[in-house]
């Protein structure tokens, strides 16, 4: 794979990788605190966190980051689901002047509790009915406000991972077409196991403990490798085990977020190399510049080598 335009320095590149650590850190805390949170929710959070660093950042060194985010909404760009529901689109600049870009495709998938044996996500529905969901009838609200009890364990699962069908299939295979690889960005509370009770205590502090586990990113050819070599049956769901591994430290292919972004992108290990217009690179052009593109919501970073002055 091609080298990046140029060298970040360690003081940059360890900035990005610790903003990245926070989102990992932050998204995995809702998810441990409240197990029943949509994945969706999840992906408007690491765009919500990002968002806070939406502006141009000055190094010592005259460097410059740039963070953008953009949502496009509730749509299926792909079907009834989209092949990625982010876009990470990586700047490298000198300059001002655009030298060099890279492409990563996320699509994201949490890891459920035991107790919850279905994929439970934002129904159409609900997008017809809009607000008016959140006024839920009284059986609905007996329901929410019963005491329960949630367990992540190395059998958990990825309820929406389906193996070999309609979706997993499809991402497999644009990667194959179009040559750029599509990568599994796989929700997981902080550590596991773990347990987390609702109704939630009001006193109990946002501010949880390290994030051992957390947000995992994993290539989706890896992946599909290693649930062929598990034996999964069409259709069944995956468990953190057979993804993740059962040592101590996980397999080395199951990437955190920021090592993900900082060491394997930006550095140019992982990710579409693409050009610099976007009308001379068709890959570059199909994912951020067609509205029908196979993403729901778009991150970019800009790496400027000389801070904007030529």
């Amino acid at each position: 794979m091609p080298a990046p335009p140029f060298a970040v320095p360690s003081p940059v590149l360890d900035w990005i990788r610790n903003v990245f650590a926070e989102v990992n850190r932050r998204s995995a805390a809702a998810l441990t605190r409240i197990p029943t949170t949509f994945e969706t929710t999840l992906d408007h959070g690491v765009i919500a966190h990002l968002a806070e660093y939406a502006a141009p950042f000055k190094f010592l060194s005259d460097w410059i980051v740039t963070f953008d985010t953009h949502y496009l909404g509730g749509g299926r760009y792909w079907g009834s689901w989209e092949i990625a529901d982010i876009g990470m689109l990586v700047v490298f600049r000198r300059g001002g002047v655009v030298v060099g870009t890279k492409i990563a495709l996320l699509q994201s998938k949490r890891l459920y509790p035991d107790e919850i044996e279905n994929a439970v996500d934002m129904h159409p529905l609900d997008y017809g009915v809009g607000f008016g969901r959140l006024l839920a009838s009284e059986g609905e609200y007996r329901a929410q406000v019963k005491p329960r009890l949630f367990h992540f364990s190395q059998q958990s699962r990825y309820r929406a991972l389906e193996y070999r069908e309609e979706q997993y299939q499809a991402i497999v295979e644009y990667g194959a077409k179009n040559s750029i690889p599509v990568y599994c960005l796989l929700y997981n509370p902080l550590d596991i196991p773990s347990t987390a009770a609702l109704p939630a205590t009001a006193e109990q502090k946002n501010e949880a403990g390290k994030a051992r586990v957390a947000c995992r990113v994993m290539k989706a050819d890896t992946l599909d490798a290693k649930l062929a070599a598990a034996g999964l049956k069409k259709a069944q769901h995956p468990a953190f085990a057979s993804v993740a591994g059962t040592t101590a430290d996980f397999d080395e292919d199951f990437w955190t977020l920021h090592n993900f972004v900082a060491d394997l992108v930006i550095e140019c290990k992982e990710g579409y190399t693409a050009g610099t217009n976007p009308t001379e690179d068709q890959g570059l052009f199909r994912v951020f510049n067609q509205r029908s593109g196979p993403i729901s919501a778009a991150i970019s970073i800009t790496i400027d080598a000389l801070g904007g002055a030529g």
